[in-house]
């Protein structure tokens, strides 16, 4: 699907569920030269559905697979797409450990609980393929790379994970966002070491600074008021963590009792996940002195 004369958008059934919608890959492309922004996943439909895709273009030169992070919905496709075309693999290096250890327990869009077997071992699979795209080049802040006479410039953006990144097309005024801002609904945002809400906010609050007139996200459709849905992105946040301090005002002092009044109906697949995104509002008031911990209770801070 094209989007603009030098971005196309190249679908694939969701493999595994990480949410309810699948990851997004794009394919940058000037003249024979072309880069995609993320992977996918391993399975063999999604990787012949991405390089099914290149055929129509004989002659591109896919020169990189830019990653935007480690998780395995956006990477696990990268090391088969990389050795099919040749393109180097990029990624920022606050990711390198947690892509390469697949077995920790380093949190993933989704948990699986341990009672569902195959499942687990579906992302284990997968996060062992992820590991296998190691990066030829690592990408830091500032940094640019050319696709034929496109430049796509990377932009650390912290919080979703400690190494997630988006990229920016000037010519195009395109924001690639990765699962630092979705199309639809929001992501999840673990505590440190594996993210940070209060990094997390900085992050889209710099997005907004960009002039971009499309986002493409990692996941849902493209954007094209992209000041308004970030904006809405932090309100979001804002609204969460004042809905937080109220639970703790009112009694509901554990992540437990939080999880409960603020997810009632959640699924399960997805517990660990709010789990951590309370925990993670929870790590940002404590480093801003406006909660304490004792035990497992916590307090609005007097």
């Amino acid at each position: 699907m094209q989007i603009t004369d030098y971005i196309h958008s190249i679908p694939a059934e969701q493999a595994f569920y990480t949410g309810p919608q699948a990851p997004n890959v794009f394919l940058v492309k000037d003249g024979d030269e072309g880069a995609f922004v993320d992977s996918g996943f391993g399975d063999e439909k999604s990787i012949e559905a991405r390089l099914g895709f290149l055929k129509d273009f004989p002659h591109l030169k896919l020169r990189y697979i830019a990653l935007t992070h480690h998780h395995f919905d956006h990477s696990s496709g990268a090391d088969q797409i990389r050795r099919a075309t040749g393109a180097e693999v990029t990624l920022h290096p606050d990711e390198l450990s947690w892509l390469r250890d697949w077995q920790s327990e380093a949190p993933q869009d989704i948990e699986i609980p341990e009672e569902m077997k195959e499942m687990r071992e579906k992302v284990a699979k997968f996060r062992e393929q992820a590991a296998a795209a190691e990066p030829t080049i690592e990408v830091k802040d500032g940094d640019e790379f050319t696709v034929g006479s496109l430049s796509v410039q990377v932009i650390h953006t912290p919080g979703h994970t400690m190494g997630s990144v988006c990229f920016y097309m000037p010519k195009e005024k395109a924001l690639f966002t990765g699962d630092t801002a979705l199309g639809l609904g929001t992501v999840a945002v673990s505590p440190p070491p594996h993210g940070d809400m209060a990094l997390y906010l900085k992050s889209l609050a710099r997005l907004q600074k960009i002039e971009a007139s499309v986002m493409l996200p990692g996941h849902g459709i493209a954007v094209h008021d992209v000041p308004a849905k970030l904006q809405e992105l932090i309100d979001h946040r804002r609204a969460r963590e004042e809905q937080v301090l109220k639970l703790m005002a009112n009694g509901k002092r554990t992540v437990k009792a939080m999880l409960g009044a603020i997810y009632p109906e959640l699924d399960k697949r997805m517990l660990t996940a709010a789990t951590r995104q309370i925990e993670a509002h929870l790590a940002k008031l404590a480093q801003e002195n406006r909660a304490t911990q004792s035990g497992e209770d916590w307090s609005p801070s007097e």
